[in-house]
């Protein structure tokens, strides 16, 4: 008999009325899975001892494996790999800032086809789309940790491994479990969604999620920057992308992040601060500049990060346009924590084992 996740709520309510189990049933496995993060069916009291043996029988709780789990030196992020039943490793990074706030950074795909030249798990090509159990069971591990520690999860974002447009559907399941009330009850507004710029499905984002955030990968304000970097900017260059986003933020009146990862000599020079400025002059936009995380197996790209002091000349720039923006704080350089880096290394050092043996 194959046993399907308890997070598949269709499959579960199906169940529950082929065995003639009274619908209020359901909400109580409910409530002692996400608001009380009972993990053992044994231990849900509010239903009797054949239900419980019913969801044995028939349900898992948590597929995936914590291959590696790391916090940082100041206690403020920690790092999860987690490996799934067919081996891939997928990653998450919890975040705990200093105003009592905790952000999960989620995965939804075991590598990424969009081989970004800066990032980590675009060098892990793209291995799978998540299905949607594996996405939740990644929430769950980390909401169940903070709840542990006298806290709550507040924030979820897909920024973690893999492109969300490429896995919608999902994507669309996970965002409404989310925010569903009986489940993790967050606002949409907590939920964002960080995309390369893949138009056709930011256009449809816009129409399904009109109350969720949305970042986006941006990383360089010209074309020809971004194609050396970035390759879907050869199918969507930035014009069409602009177009994408100012439907957006004209349906939902909601301001964009827009990441723009600082890399040394490629597209930090002080004149693209120009060009930035002018490309969101009056746009609804909030720049992030994160200082680029270099990583075991990118020295052949030549890749180092923008010297502080140019990130700061590079947003003063921005400050005289009233363009808003931060520069994320690298606290977690220790844990492997960039998107990818941990699988990478580890996969790494799995193809060495291998190579060994042969």
């Amino acid at each position: 008999m194959i046993r399907f996740s308890i997070h598949n709520q269709t499959e579960l309510k199906a169940l529950l009325a082929e065995n003639k189990i009274p619908a209020f049933r359901y909400g109580q496995i409910e409530n002692a899975i996400y608001k009380n993060f009972i993990t053992n069916f044994d231990e849900i009291q509010t239903i009797p001892k054949d239900l419980r043996e019913l969801l044995k029988e028939n349900c898992f709780y948590q597929s995936l494996e914590v291959e590696h789990q790391a916090t940082s030196k100041n206690d403020q992020t920690s790092k999860f790999l987690f490996k799934t039943t067919d081996d891939l490793l997928i990653e998450a990074v919890l975040m705990r800032h200093l105003s009592g706030r905790n952000t999960l950074c989620i995965s939804c795909q075991a590598g990424c086809p969009m081989a970004c030249t800066f990032c980590a798990t675009g060098k892990l090509w793209l291995q799978k789309n998540l299905p949607l159990y594996e996405i939740i069971e990644q929430v769950m591990y980390a909401a169940k940790l903070v709840n542990d520690e006298w806290s709550r999860l507040r924030n979820v974002v897909f920024m973690g491994m893999g492109e969300p447009m490429l896995n919608y559907d999902v994507m669309k399941q996970a965002i409404y479990m989310f925010t569903d009330q009986k489940k993790f009850d967050l606002s949409n507004r907590r939920v964002t969604v960080s995309t390369c710029g893949i138009v056709p499905w930011i256009n449809k984002f816009t129409e399904d999620f009109p109350q969720t955030s949305l970042a986006i990968s941006l990383h360089a304000p010209n074309d020809e920057i971004r194609k050396s970097i970035m390759p879907v900017d050869h199918t969507y260059d930035i014009e069409a992308l602009m177009a994408s986003l100012d439907n957006y933020t004209d349906k939902t009146n909601k301001r964009i992040f827009y990441e723009y990862i600082m890399i040394n000599g490629v597209n930090d020079h002080l004149k693209l601060a120009d060009e930035l400025w002018k490309l969101l002059e009056g746009r609804l936009a909030h720049v992030n500049f994160i200082p680029y995380n270099a990583w075991e197996g990118t020295s052949s790209d030549g890749y180092t990060t923008t010297p502080r002091f140019i990130i700061e000349k590079f947003q003063k720039i921005l400050q005289k346009y009233w363009v808003v923006s931060t520069i994320r704080a690298t606290m977690w350089d220790d844990i492997d924590a960039a998107c990818g880096q941990l699988a990478r290394k580890k996969k790494d050092e799995q193809n060495e084992i291998e190579k060994t043996q042969d």
